[in-house]
């Protein structure tokens, strides 16, 4: 057996990230993988909307702090449980695909597992061009209950949160892929080589 292997797949609404992160596990023989909305939505089970606000919002949502700091409170209300994924697979030294858009680049989470000695691989995902985001979410499979609207409406911010992850993927190292450019994942799978 091989050194356990962390995949971090990030990036703002809409870019693809579930449709390449499942492609991604299949082609690359990821067995565990993890989305930070599921892990979002079993807390909310837990929290209600009073106890934690930013839990029971979209990433992209405001929430009077402006884009950037919205969104860094839907990341840190999410960042213990995350941590408890990621420390699960440690102990068990089991590869581990962590996808969503409360993950940031840069945030030690790759340092952390290298450091328990596996191998780790950080990838931002986006879409380069507003027309072609706008595209690909109106072909999103699902909308939530909030609908089309919701992400169309809210775009502008979802691409500044976009151009903040790029930012730090840029200072991070991290691997950055335009979406819409090519087929990510053979990409994705040389990162760890």
């Amino acid at each position: 057996m091989g050194r356990p292997r962390l995949l971090v797949i990030t990036g703002s609404s809409g870019v693809g990230k579930s449709t390449i992160s499942a492609r991604a596990a299949s082609s690359l023989g990821f067995s565990k993988s993890a989305s930070t909305d599921t892990i979002r939505e079993t807390l909310r089970t837990q929290f209600d909307s009073e106890q934690a606000p930013a839990l029971h919002r979209s990433s992209f949502e405001p929430a009077g702090s402006g884009v950037i700091e919205d969104w860094h409170a839907t990341v840190v209300v999410l960042s213990e449980a995350i941590q408890a994924v990621v420390s699960r697979a440690v102990s068990k030294r089991s590869d581990l695909l962590l996808e969503g858009v409360h993950l940031i680049p840069g945030s030690g989470i790759l340092e952390g597992w290298r450091e328990s000695g596996g191998v780790a691989s950080g990838v931002l995902l986006h879409v380069g061009d507003e027309g072609t985001h706008r595209q690909f979410i109106r072909m999103r499979e699902k909308h939530n209950d909030r609908g089309l609207g919701h992400y169309l409406g809210n775009l502008d911010r979802i691409r500044a949160i976009q151009e903040e992850m790029l930012e730090k993927a840029d200072k991070s190292g991290w691997l950055v892929l335009d979406a819409s450019i090519g087929d990510p994942v053979g990409q994705i799978g040389d990162s760890f080589e």
